[in-house]
């Protein structure tokens, strides 16, 4: 795992032509804007990685190991604790109305995945064509685009459909969250 950690890091450090910064405004992107795109903010998540599994996996896997428990158990605990503690991590850097918000679309993205999963169905991907064949892919302004999806979307998230066992997308997502107890 040390090599790979290296590699990365030095993929990382090629790949760093541009500010650490994100972008304030939206625009193109060239070699002068001095910002980075979304796509790198992503980019570093191996990196983390490496250095998540430097921080927590000996301990967490000494842990995890010292429990009596079938393997296949073992792994359950092993991922659910990870992920458990990712997310603290990730609440506990934030200020608590931003990590009110984060723990909101967390739980909705969840949600979502979950219904996606269960209906073998996108639903983000199907609310996109859908619109495109009914509003077009062209606008005006963004005013009017907004307007449109405005307009789309109530409609949308709140008609039964049969891919959903002729559920709105609403219920099938407060099924979810319920569920799930989110």
């Amino acid at each position: 795992m040390r090599m790979a950690a290296k590699k990365a890091k030095a993929k990382k450090s090629e790949a760093k032509k541009t500010t650490e910064e994100p972008c304030a405004e939206e625009h193109e992107h060239d070699e002068s804007c001095g910002c980075a795109p979304e796509e790198e903010l992503f980019a570093k998540n191996a990196n983390r990685s490496f250095a998540l599994f430097e921080l927590w996996y000996e301990d967490l896997n000494k842990s995890v190991e010292e429990q009596v428990a079938p393997d296949v158990k073992k792994r359950e605990m092993l991922f659910l604790t990870l992920s458990n503690a990712m997310m603290d991590m990730v609440m506990d850097i934030l200020p608590e109305d931003l990590a009110a918000v984060v723990a909101e679309n967390i739980d909705d993205y969840l949600a979502v995945t979950l219904v996606n999963k269960k209906y073998g169905i996108d639903l983000l991907k199907k609310f996109q064509e859908e619109f495109i064949a009914k509003q077009g892919d062209k606008f005006e302004d963004q005013e009017k685009l907004e307007k449109a999806l405005n307009e789309f979307q109530e409609k949308y998230w709140t008609t039964k459909r049969k891919d959903l066992k002729n559920k709105t997308p609403n219920q099938a997502v407060e099924e979810a969250l319920s569920e799930y107890e989110l």
